[in-house]
């Protein structure tokens, strides 16, 4: 007997099985159908605001040089028709080394795959609108991981023109500091609905040695010449959707949302109130954090999804 797709084809001289296996056929195909169309509906991308390939590295900035205790963006999202938050993509920058510094004193050094263990917190807020643009209302949900992040590789002056900060990246033949890796969470569990208004912010925080929702102090690792590797990990503020792939848009194209600990990093230090998630006016205009956002829609979360 035939079997797989040709089952369905072969062909009957008998007239009631050949009207049966039309029948099961049938009956076969249109469950078929039903069942791709409900795999392909399971997740959707509303905003996405990560290009693929991702490069070597991108800009950033993080809690321990620029001083803040959370940073994030407001996302404009993708109408689905309802749903709920499914995973949730962020890139990140890692510039610290396994030994050495990326200062190049002592000199930068890797071994391939190496990595050190980070928690991090991403939060989804709802968004209404204040006098000067989009606000955090409230919390929505947060997640508290542990990622393995690469240290940036070591470094390699003789193939960046004698700079001994940088290191080669062959795929794209560029020198770069830091190394962009991309983090992923999953929100499905928490079965939070996407606001009426397809509006959201979100946010990532961690602790570094000075800065961070809780700073950790001062511990062994700052007395290393590489220091303590959460002190050189930024957050993307590279991002734009002005390319194939990208969707949807920032609310406010020329900001994004800090927790400022010491306001003179600020856009507009004198507006700034420390301690609370606000809209940082003016000085984004195509630097924004690098974020995918995925919604389930049919109740029947994708476990895996599409993240970078």
């Amino acid at each position: 007997m035939a079997s797989g797709w040709p089952l369905c084809l072969e062909i009957q001289h008998n007239p009631k099985v050949e009207v049966m296996r039309k029948c099961f056929c049938s009956v076969f195909f249109i469950g078929l159908l039903l069942m791709v169309t409900s795999a392909s509906a399971q997740t959707v991308t509303v905003y996405n605001s990560i290009p693929k390939p991702l490069p070597g590295n991108v800009a950033s900035e993080g809690p321990e040089a620029y001083a803040f205790a959370e940073l994030g963006d407001g996302l404009g999202l993708l109408a689905s028709g309802g749903g709920t938050f499914g995973q949730i993509t962020v890139v990140m920058s890692s510039w610290p080394c396994e030994t050495g510094n990326w200062t190049g004193l002592p000199l930068c050094t890797t071994t391939p795959g190496a990595t050190f263990v980070q928690p991090i917190t991403v939060k989804l807020y709802s968004v209404g609108q204040g006098l000067t643009g989009p606000v955090p209302v409230s919390l929505l949900g947060s997640i508290t991981q542990t990622f393995n992040i690469p240290y940036r590789p070591s470094s390699t002056p003789s193939l960046c023109g004698g700079d001994a900060q940088r290191w080669y990246n062959s795929k794209d033949q560029t020198c770069y500091h830091g190394l962009a890796a991309a983090i992923t969470v999953n929100f499905s569990n928490q079965h939070i609905m996407v606001p009426a208004n397809n509006k959201a912010i979100v946010t990532v925080a961690y602790n570094t040695s000075h800065y961070g929702p809780s700073p950790i102090g001062n511990t062994a690792c700052n007395l290393t010449s590489a220091g303590c590797p959460y002190d050189s990990l930024n957050i993307s503020t590279d991002g734009s959707t002005n390319f194939t792939g990208a969707v949807s848009a920032p609310l406010d194209p020329n900001s994004i949302f800090v927790n400022y600990t010491l306001p003179n990093l600020a856009c507009s230090p004198s507006t700034v109130v420390t301690g609370f998630l606000a809209l940082d006016v003016g000085c984004w205009t195509g630097y924004h954090p690098q974020i995918q956002v995925q919604v389930n829609t049919n109740g029947k979360p994708n476990k895996k999804g599409s993240a970078p």
